[in-house]
C-alpha cells in the first residue's frame, strides 16, 4: 500500500454544500445534524463489524465502551489528548503512518514506506536496496532525502467557516474556488508565527470540516532498513495476497534543532523528544483476540453512486491498468541493461507495480461483487422507499441524473486529462519544468490568490521537489516514458487533440510518427539544462520573462502545455465544485432511508479502526490461518528473487533459538497476520496495539480478494496483513544484530 505526503492533492468529492439546491440556513443544519446522528446511531452495529474508520481525538462513547468490553484499558484521554501523552499521539504521518517507538524520536514503519530513502541513498557500488542499512551509532544515521514526519497536535471543527463562504446561484467552478479561498484564509491564520503545517479536511460529503495542525519535523534519517530479500520477501507476487511471509519493517529518526524546533536537516540537529511513544508488547496476540490501529488512511468511496462505481470499472481502472503495463516494460527494459537505471527508477518501478496490482485488484473485486448492479439495485430500493413521498422522490431522481450527467463528462474528457496527469507529474522531467513554469506565474499573484500548492508555505516542499527529483532521474528511461505519453496523446480522437502537437508532428503515422518523436526528445534532451541540479534550482529564482527568454526546450515545452494543464485542473476543480452541491444531498437521503450505514469515509485524516485477529476463506473448501511463521519462509525459499531469503536468515532459523520471539501458540516465531481491520492505502505502517495499548504489530497490506473494500466493506472477506512485532524483533537481533535498536526498544 502506497500512499501520498500530507501535500497531497486534495481534489476530493467531498466538499461541501448549503444544503438541498444550496438554500442555506436551516437546510445547511438539518443535512449536519441528520448526517451525523445517523452515522452515531449505527456506530454500535458498524463497529462489531469492524467497518469504519474513526476520529481518535473525539471517539464515541459507544465506541469507546465496546472497546473496553472486550478488554481495552483505555479510555478517550489515553488514546489521544491536547498534551500529546495518548498512545495516538505516538502515531505519526511519513509518507503513510509511522509510530514513535522511542523517548528519542525512533519511528517504526514498513520497509515500503522508507523504500524511497533507501533508494536515494543507494549506488550500484553501495546499495542499500538490496543490503539493507544499519546504522549503528546516530552519527551513522544518514538524511531520508524528502521525508518529513508530521505529528498531529490538535484538531478542531471549522465548518461554519468554510460553509459560509458558499453563495446561492455559485457555478460549480465559483463554488470550488469559494471553498479554496475559505481553506487558503483558515490555514493562513492557523499557521501564522506558529511553526506548524496545517490542513483543512472534509467529512460526511461536507457536512462537517476539520482543521488539524501538525508539528512540521523535516530532518529524517534512516536507522534501520532491512534487506530487499527480507523486506520484500515474495516481491510483486506475494504482494496483496496471502499467505504472506514479509518482513516489511524499517526504522526512522526524526531531528530537530538543540532548541526542540523542526527545521531542515543539520549535523548540529539532535533527536526529537516526542511526548508519548509506544511501548512493545513482546507477548503479541493470539487467534480472536481484540486490537486496535491507528493511521492515516488515505481514501475511501463508500457512497459513491452507480454512475460513479461505472466510471471506475469502465474508464478509470482499464486505463490506468494499461498505461502502468507500458511503463513498467520500458523501465523493466532499460534496468535491465543498465545497471545505474535500475537504481534510480527502483523506487518508482516498486510504487507503480504496486498500484498496477492495486487497480488491477480492484477491477478484478469490481466484477466479481458486480459492484455496479449491486449499487443499481440499491438505488431501486431507495426509489422503492421513497415511493410515497414525491419530494424525496423527484430529489433522488434529479441526483442520479446529475451523477449520470457528470460522469458521462469525465468520462469523455478522462483519457486526455489522466494522460496529462501523469505526463505531468513531479517525477518527470517534463513535470519539473512544468512546476517552474507555474511557479515563475503564480509567483506573480499575490499569495492568497495563487494555487494552495504555490503559495508562500510551499515553497520549502517545492524547492525539496527539486532536489529530490536529482536521485531518481535516469535520462533514457525519462525519455522513453515520454515518447509513450506523446503517443498516446496523439492518439486522441480529433476534438480532444492538442493543436501544438498536431502542427509539431502534422498527420504522421507509425513508424514515420515515432521517429519524429525520437528526433524531437533527442534535441530536447541534448539542449536542455532542467535535468541539471544547479541549473534547476536557479531557475526556481528567475521570473517568468527570463525563464522564457534563456529558450531552454523543457521550459518551452512546458509553456505550450500550460494552457492545458489548467483547463484540466479547472475542469477538476468544476468536477468537484458540481459534487460538492449533490454529494452531501445524496448522503442526506441515505441517512434518511435508513438503508445503510453512515460514517467518515477516510480523507487523509488519522483514524482508528477495531479488529480481532482472524482468518477467513477465500473460496469454497479454502480456509486461510491467521499467523504465518518461520516455517514458511523457508518453504518458500528458492534461492531466486524474490523468494531469495539470506543465508543468515536460514541459519537464524535453523538454529531453533527463537526466545524470547516463540509463540507457543503458533510453535514458532510468528512472521505476519490477518485482522478484521477496514484499511486503506496510508494505514502502511499503522501500528497494531493489543488491549491495553501496546505496539504488537505493523500493518503493511490488504488482501486481493477484498481490495475493493474502498468501495464495499465484505466482513467475512476483508481482511488487513500487517508484520509481527516478534519477527521484527526477531530479525533485528538473530539475523541483523541491530543491538542498539534493540537497546533503545528497551529489549536488551
Amino acid at each position: 500500500m502506497i500512499s501520498n505526503r500530507r501535500e497531497r492533492d486534495k481534489r476530493c468529492a467531498e466538499v461541501p454544500d448549503l444544503g438541498f439546491g444550496g438554500l442555506r440556513g436551516l437546510a445547511v443544519k438539518s443535512i449536519l445534524i441528520a448526517v451525523i446522528a445517523t452515522a452515531l446511531a449505527v456506530f454500535t452495529e458498524t463497529c462489531m463489524a469492524d467497518e469504519g474508520m474513526w476520529l481518535p481525538y473525539s471517539l464515541p462513547d459507544s465506541l469507546i465502551s465496546y472497546m473496553q468490553s472486550r478488554g481495552c484499558s483505555l479510555s478517550q484521554q489515553d488514546i489521544f489528548n491536547s498534551d500529546g501523552t495518548g498512545v495516538a499521539n505516538a502515531v505519526v504521518s511519513v509518507g503513510a503512518t509511522g509510530s514513535f517507538v522511542s523517548p528519542l524520536g525512533l519511528i517504526l514503519t514498513n520497509h515500503h514506506v522508507a523504500f524511497g530513502a533507501v533508494q536515494r541513498i543507494s549506488t550500484p557500488e553501495h546499495n542499500y536496496i538490496e543490503d539493507g542499512f544499519l546504522a549503528r551509532t546516530r552519527e551513522e544515521e544518514v538524511e531520508a532525502p524528502g521525508y518529513i514526519v508530521y505529528v498531529l497536535e490538535e484538531s478542531k471543527d471549522v465548518t461554519s467557516r468554510v460553509l459560509a463562504a458558499v453563495k446561492p446561484g455559485m457555478d460549480p467552478f465559483k463554488r470550488h474556488e469559494a471553498i479554496e479561498r475559505a481553506i487558503k484564509q483558515i490555514v493562513s491564520e492557523a499557521e501564522s508565527g506558529k511553526n506548524v503545517y496545517c490542513e483543512v479536511n472534509a467529512f460526511y460529503g461536507g457536512a462537517r470540516y476539520r482543521l488539524d495542525r501538525y508539528l512540521k519535523i523535516p530532518d529524517v534519517r534512516v536507522v534501520y532498513v532491512p534487506s530487499r530479500s527480507i523486506g520484500e520477501y515474495g516481491g510483486d507476487i506475494d504482494n496483496w495476497m496471502w499467505p504472506r511471509h514479509t518482513g516489511d519493517f524499517s526504522f526512522l529518526r526524526a531531528y530537530v534543532a538543540p532548541d526542540g524546533s523542526p527545521g531542515k536537516y543539520s549535523p548540529n540537529n539532535v533527536p526529537y523528544h516526542p511526548k508519548s511513544y509506544l511501548k512493545i508488547n513482546l507477548q503479541g496476540l493470539s487467534e480472536g483476540d481484540f486490537s486496535f490501529i491507528i493511521g492515516f488512511p488515505g481514501r475511501t468511496h463508500r457512497y459513491l453512486s452507480s454512475y460513479g462505481l461505472a466510471y471506475f470499472e469502465d474508464f478509470v481502472y482499464p486505463e490506468r491498468i494499461r498505461l502502468y503495463k507500458q511503463t513498467l516494460a520500458i523501465l523493466d527494459e532499460i534496468s535491465s541493461r543498465d545497471a545505474v537505471a535500475k537504481v534510480r527508477v527502483a523506487s518508482m518501478v516498486k510504487a507503480i507495480n504496486n498500484r498496477l496490482k492495486n487497480n488491477q485488484g480492484m477491477l478484478d473485486g469490481f466484477r466479481r461483487f458486480d459492484l455496479v448492479a449491486y449499487q443499481k439495485q440499491r438505488e431501486e430500493l431507495l426509489t422503492k422507499k421513497f415511493a410515497n413521498d414525491p419530494e424525496r422522490a423527484a430529489h433522488l431522481k434529479r441526483l442520479l441524473e446529475e451523477f449520470a450527467s457528470l460522469y458521462g463528462e469525465r468520462k469523455r474528457l478522462g483519457l486526455k486529462d489522466l494522460l496529462l496527469e501523469q505526463m505531468l507529474t513531479r517525477w518527470t522531467l517534463l513535470g519539473q519544468a512544468m512546476l517552474l513554469y507555474k511557479w515563475s506565474i503564480e509567483r506573480q499573484k499575490p499569495d492568497m490568490e495563487r494555487d494552495p500548492d504555490f503559495m508562500n508555505r510551499r515553497i520549502p516542499d517545492l524547492k525539496r521537489y527539486l532536489r529530490v527529483f536529482q536521485m531518481g532521474y535516469h535520462e533514457a528511461s525519462d525519455k522513453a516514458i515520454l515518447k509513450m505519453f506523446l503517443l498516446e496523446l496523439m492518439k486522441l480522437p480529433e476534438p480532444l487533440q492538442i493543436d501544438f502537437l498536431k502542427q509539431c508532428f502534422g498527420d504522421l503515422e507509425q513508424p514515420e510518427l515515432g521517429g519524429a518523436i525520437d528526433a524531437f526528445l533527442d534535441s530536447l534532451y541534448a539542449e536542455t539544462q532542467v535535468d541539471e541540479l544547479t541549473k534547476r534550482m536557479a531557475m526556481f529564482d528567475q521570473s517568468q520573462d527570463q525563464l522564457l527568454r534563456a529558450k531552454d526546450p523543457f521550459i518551452d515545452l512546458a509553456a505550450q502545455f500550460y494552457p492545458e494543464n489548467e483547463e484540466r485542473i479547472k475542469r477538476d476543480k468544476s468536477y468537484d465544485g458540481k459534487l460538492s452541491m449533490i454529494v452531501p444531498e445524496w448522503l442526506n437521503l441515505i441517512s434518511g432511508s435508513k438503508l445503510d450505514k453512515l460514517y467518515p469515509d477516510a480523507n487523509g485524516t488519522m483514524r482508528l479502526n477495531c479488529g480481532i485477529v482472524k482468518g477467513y476463506s477465500p473460496k469454497d473448501a479454502v480456509y486461510y490461518e491467521p499467523f504465518t511463521t518461520l516455517r514458511g519462509v523457508v518453504e518458500k525459499h528458492t534461492g531466486v528473487p524474490p523468494f531469495n531469503c539470506p543465508k543468515r536468515l536460514l541459519d537464524a532459523i535453523a538454529s531453533s533459538n527463537y526466545d524470547p520471539y516463540l509463540s507457543q501458540d503458533v510453535g514458532s516465531v510468528p512472521v505476519d497476520f490477518l485482522t478484521t481491520h477496514d484499511s486503506t492505502g496510508g494505514n502502511s505502517g499503522s501500528p497494531v496495539l493489543n488491549a491495553n495499548g501496546e505496539l504488537v504489530g505493523c500493518l503493511f497490506d490488504g488482501n486481493y480478494e477484498a481490495m475493493t473494500s474502498d468501495f464495499r466493506f465484505e466482513p467475512d472477506l476483508t481482511r488487513s496483513i500487517s508484520v509481527d512485532i516478534r519477527y521484527i524483533l526477531f530479525i533485528a537481533d538473530h539475523v541483523d544484530s541491530a543491538y542498539n535498536v534493540l537497546e533503545e526498544l528497551g529489549l536488551k
